[in-house]
């Protein structure tokens, strides 16, 4: 068991030569025997044993998945010292506010915390976090977020320090180690968009030293939303997510698209089908981290949801031609996904990622209603009436893209809880 009293006692010698056993199972692949050694120095508040050990409880590696056990030992690892890793995951936790309050302060604590003593990832989220505020020294803040995970070989952050280093956005411009570093990128298959130019004046000096007492990680209040129909319920938002953040989807998943699948109405299996020609991916929960889960929340409270109700956020890609054909997004009567947790679809909230050159339009076809893409633009629309009943002009459509490529984001929301954190 793990003592309850707090401490900060650096690990003791037993405690280090306990974690080094485990690390030599994991290199092994030896779960059973790692997870036996991390539950050992763990026991002796070594603060990397505590952490890792509550990854694999937070996914259930090795184990059935207990995210309340997850939190309790992340929060024992923070009282000892903590690592790198153990502010940012449980901000990660945090954000789903299941297993853990919806804190801003507490999340922005944590990811400033793991994002100064280097973590990749609390990097990134920092940096979207910054590079929402239009004042230059948020901006300098963001690009050296970026800068700093690009050190730590992260690509994500390595893309979106490229884009900058183009832009001379935050930093001072240098399109050729830019380009060399969306060329490295590309090679991995991320599609580096280097966007152009901003100003080609330096940023004025700085001290170095990052404003992290105002990192706001969750953000204020949404963009308004026009509402474009009533029955059902269609709505736009605009700037919902701004065009960093877009890349930043798109960055994450862009190597893992493959040939989407629809979902047979009775059996539940997926399978291709010409109905859909698109390519995409979805984040599993290993996949699914903070920056990605903080753009997922802000889509869910589009539609008056929280992140909990989220199935995994799907990417989309549509090359020319591609196009997703008159369907229903909520789960007909056999459909297996009825038993399960969660229950019935709800709504939908898509987010277009990038410029379409032309085509690629939402359509309802049954009330006359056409979205145009435009980056950052919301839809969000309802699959259910008000009495919980399916709502068949909820009829929608990808029409076809006709030049260029469309980059979606799509978030099915249900009416009960789906997450466990």
């Amino acid at each position: 068991m793990i003592p309850t009293a707090a401490s900060t006692t650096p690990p003791d010698p037993a405690a280090d030569a306990d974690y080094r056993r485990a690390r030599e199972r994991l290199a092994a692949n030896d779960l059973a025997g790692a997870s036996h050694w991390l539950e050992q120095a763990a026991s002796k508040r070594h603060p990397a044993a505590l952490t890792e050990l509550a990854i694999l409880h937070l996914h259930g590696f090795g184990r059935d998945a207990d995210p309340a056990r997850a939190v309790e030992l992340l929060l024992h690892a923070e009282a000892s010292g903590g690592t790198p890793e153990t502010g940012y995951l449980l901000a990660q936790v945090a954000i789903g506010g299941v297993v853990l309050p919806r804190d801003g302060r507490r999340i922005d604590g944590w990811i400033a915390d793991s994002a100064r003593r280097g973590h990749p990832a609390a990097l990134r989220v920092a940096g979207l976090a910054f590079g929402r505020r239009p004042e230059a020294a948020f901006q300098r803040a963001a690009a050296e977020c970026f800068r700093r995970a690009t050190e730590a070989r992260d690509p994500v952050g390595a893309a979106l320090f490229a884009d900058r280093l183009h832009a001379g956005r935050g930093v001072a411009r240098d399109a050729a180690l830019a380009l060399d570093y969306a060329n490295e990128l590309r090679a991995m298959g991320i599609p580096v968009e280097l966007p152009a130019g901003e100003t080609d004046a330096p940023p004025a000096p700085g001290d170095g030293a990052l404003p992290w007492d105002a990192i706001d990680v969750l953000g204020g209040t949404l963009p308004p939303a026009d509402r474009v129909c009533s029955e059902p319920e269609v709505a736009t938002c605009d700037g919902l997510l701004d065009d960093e953040e877009c890349r930043y989807l798109v960055y994450s998943g862009a190597r893992f698209v493959e040939r989407s699948l629809v979902v047979h109405p009775k059996t539940g299996q997926p399978l291709e089908y010409g109905v859909r020609t698109s390519k995409d991916m979805a984040f599993a929960p290993t996949d699914d981290d903070a920056g990605v889960r903080l753009l997922e929340h802000r889509m869910a409270r589009l539609a008056g949801f929280t992140l909990d109700h989220c199935e995994p956020l799907t990417l989309l890609r549509y090359g020319p031609g591609e196009q997703y054909h008159p369907h229903r997004d909520y789960f007909f009567p056999s459909a297996p996904q009825l038993s399960q947790p969660g229950g019935q679809r709800h709504s939908t909230v898509c987010v277009y990622l990038n410029e379409v050159a032309e085509g690629g339009q939402t359509v309802f076809p049954d009330k006359g209603v056409s979205v145009q893409p435009r980056r950052g633009r919301a839809v969000m629309f309802r699959s259910l009436r008000a009495d919980g009943s399916p709502e068949p002009s909820s009829l929608h459509a990808g029409m076809p893209v006709l030049a260029g490529e469309k980059w979606l984001a799509t978030a099915w929301i249900r009416v009960n809880r789906l997450r466990t954190f």
